[in-house]
């Protein structure tokens, strides 16, 4: 059975920061991992990117301006559900543990979510260090956007299938690639890469992807000419909770 995954963006105070990790960590994220149809939950904290392009000569990438949507970044919460019942079904287990919190939740600020169904995934060498559905990877990059026009939604599934998944087959490093699409959230299209780890200094995945090129050069538009991208996406970071 595929996983649901709910990602969860937000950034928090410098002055209340260790506080509220202490009710995350301590309090509200194993209540949500505890509850029905949650298989695991990960906390990341995303490393800051620099203001040049991610990928080196490739098209400059395109984020939303749309002001409705929330511009959090610092921290990613992913919960992989059993079912989509576990985050939309009626009177759920996690509806009733975030009215409990709903206090302590205000104090994410710029908050926002989507979830996301599985449309394929992908091994990769490093799979036997993380089984599927064993839990959270060390370290992970989420990338969220929508394609410009329906058009372009046919040109992205065929580049995935004739250059970027071939490439994630064999990323040194890599445990497994999930492409997605939402249920819900402002972001049509979601990939979730997870690694074994992502050193110092590093801030995205994408030479690791270039380095693994293999005889599958795309003769198509590169994907940045026609895709725009969520705030900050894509997200890379490292797991802060739970402990591995």
């Amino acid at each position: 059975m595929s996983e649901v995954l709910k990602a969860e963006w937000f950034d928090l105070d410098d002055g209340s920061e260790a506080e509220v990790l202490e009710w995350l960590h301590g309090a509200y994220l194993p209540a949500v991992q505890a509850s029905a149809g949650v298989g695991w939950v990960g906390h990341y904290a995303i490393v800051k990117s620099p203001a040049r392009g991610y990928i080196e000569g490739a098209p400059e990438k395109t984020e939303t301006t749309d002001p409705t949507i929330a511009t959090g970044w610092q921290n990613v919460v992913l919960t992989a559900g059993l079912s989509s019942e576990v985050f939309f079904g009626q009177d759920t287990a996690l509806d009733a543990l975030a009215g409990t919190h709903a206090a302590r939740l205000s104090e994410l600020k710029n908050y926002r979510s989507a979830v996301f169904l599985e449309e394929q995934v992908v091994n990769s060498p490093e799979q036997r260090s993380s089984p599927y559905g064993m839990g959270p990877p060390p370290a992970m990059q989420l990338g969220h956007y929508n394609t410009n026009t329906p058009e372009d939604d046919i040109e992205l599934a065929r580049w995935y299938r004739s250059e970027r998944f071939s490439r994630v087959s064999v990323t040194p490093g890599m445990i497994r690639g999930r492409k997605l699409l939402s249920i819900a959230g402002w972001a049509k299209h979601g990939v979730l890469w997870e690694f074994t780890d992502l050193p110092e200094g590093d801030y995205s995945f994408e030479h690791r992807f270039v380095a693994a090129a293999r005889d599958d050069e795309w003769a198509g538009r590169h994907v940045l000419d026609y895709v725009t991208h969520g705030y900050g996406s894509p997200n890379a970071g490292r797991l802060i909770w739970p402990a591995r």
